[in-house]
């Protein structure tokens, strides 16, 4: 099982799933810049709270770390974080 695929979006804004896909409705859930692509508004909807309680449990944990950050500190962690999130993936 392939967990992340790289495909490309089309000038009009198109994104070929395949054709094993072809005529099915999918559920696109959207949050803090991720986009999970599910067969039913349940997952959808449920992918969507687990990505927010995510970035909110990481967010609260650089408030633990850092004290009151400034704005680039932040950012600066919260890439780190991520990274290391895609690693801990990449090794499982």
């Amino acid at each position: 099982m392939t967990l992340v695929e790289e495909r490309v979006v089309d000038e009009k804004g198109r994104l070929y799933l395949g054709r094993r896909l072809r005529g099915r409705r999918l559920y696109l859930a959207r949050a803090a810049g991720v986009i999970v692509v599910a067969d039913s508004r349940e997952e959808a909807e449920r992918a969507a709270r687990i990505i927010a309680a995510r970035v909110l449990d990481e967010y609260l944990g650089l408030l633990e770390r850092l004290g009151e950050p400034t704005p680039k500190e932040v950012e600066e962690a919260s890439r780190e974080q991520q990274w290391m999130a895609i690693e801990k993936l990449r090794r499982s």
